[in-house]
């Protein structure tokens, strides 16, 4: 399952430990995606540009060390250790994880065989009351259903009813959406795996990314998320975050509008430039306001909000805006969640 990357930015869980590890300043950076189709976390203690780490598969549990460094571009380049803290294999990415258009990771054996695409999106997560953000899995391996979600827990301490209700809509959504696929032949692959785009210990947002083949002319990717008021104990809608009376909706169309066609020309550029050849300039905008339909979603993120929409498949890649709170600052609700992370 091919799907795009979020931005890095720092990570705070976790990195006190790494700071009182190392005589220079240190970051531990939480990672999620996917090998060659299998869902990972990976946690990165980066210093300078050196590292050290671990990753495990989803379904496995099992920590596999890894060590390594970002070259003078910025390119990640490790080695997973096997016995005896050996290099048994390779993790490369061909361009910065910060690239608009694609980093291009691949995992492989020492000689380049087996070599299998790698994603990798950085995970927000600043709980300071002791939760984490674990993942569960749903494996089916006769209908190649493959299922990661989210799920707070607490070093096996009892949970708050916010925490634990979230852990109920979390797995509840995931088996709505498992249901609601409807192949239409016989070939059925059905992946989905999540994002911690927002964890605070009053907020958690969450993005699932979904991968079908239900035998049709096209796979599809599909986004959805869930955000949940830990401190109140509920599931929030996109409302809730603005005041009654605002016109915040056509505020983030015309944002989005506005980079979804910067985004079109940079990637454009981008893609000539890898392949040597002249961009070719655009005629007319790619998509218009009067052409933008309502958010399929949204999300909350520390910096800002995402929004999905569901794209023809031919710009799905545009399936998922980054919308600045600065775009819509001014109608948030006085007491109302976003307000509690500017």
């Amino acid at each position: 399952m091919k799907l795009r990357k979020i931005g890095m930015a720092s990570v705070l869980a976790g990195g006190l430990f790494c700071l009182a590890s190392v005589s220079v300043i240190c970051q531990t950076r939480v990672y999620r995606g996917s090998i060659g189709g299998s869902h990972i976390e990976m946690r990165l203690d980066i210093s300078g540009n050196k590292i050290t780490g671990t990753y495990s598969y989803d379904r496995v549990g099992e920590d596999l060390k890894l060590s390594g460094q970002f070259d003078d571009q910025g390119r990640l380049q490790l080695s997973e250790l096997g016995p005896k803290n050996k290099p048994a294999a390779k993790i490369a990415c061909k361009y910065s994880l910060d690239d608009s258009v694609d980093s291009e990771c691949s995992w492989s054996r020492l000689d380049g065989s087996r070599e299998a695409f790698v994603t990798l999106a950085e995970q927000h997560v600043s709980f300071t009351n002791g939760l984490q953000v674990s993942p569960k899995t749903i494996i089916d391996r006769t209908t190649k259903t493959t299922v990661s979600y989210p799920q707070i827990t607490n070093a096996g301490k009892p949970l708050g009813p916010g925490a634990q209700n979230f852990n109920g809509a979390a797995l509840a959504s995931v088996r709505k959406a498992i249901k609601d696929f409807e192949p239409e032949a016989g070939r059925t692959v059905y992946e989905a795996n999540y994002n911690v785009l927002l964890a605070t210990n009053d907020l958690i947002s969450v993005e699932f990314a979904e991968y079908t083949d239900g035998g049709g002319a096209h796979p599809n990717n599909r986004f959805w998320a869930l955000t949940y008021d830990l401190t109140g104990n509920k599931e929030l809608k996109l409302d809730d975050l603005f005041k009654p009376d605002s016109d915040y909706k056509t505020l983030i169309a015309k944002y989005v509008v506005s980079d979804i066609n910067k985004r079109a020309i940079a990637l454009e550029k981008a893609d000539a430039q890898r392949s040597g050849r002249k961009a070719e300039p655009r005629e007319e905008p790619l998509v218009s306001e009067e052409q933008l339909s309502e958010p399929a979603d949204w999300a909350m993120t520390p910096k800002g909000l995402m929004v999905y929409f569901d794209f023809p498949h031919v710009m799905a890649y545009f399936d998922r805006s980054f919308v600045p709170y600065s775009v819509v600052k001014g109608n948030f609700r006085p007491e109302g969640p976003a307000a509690r992370i500017q």
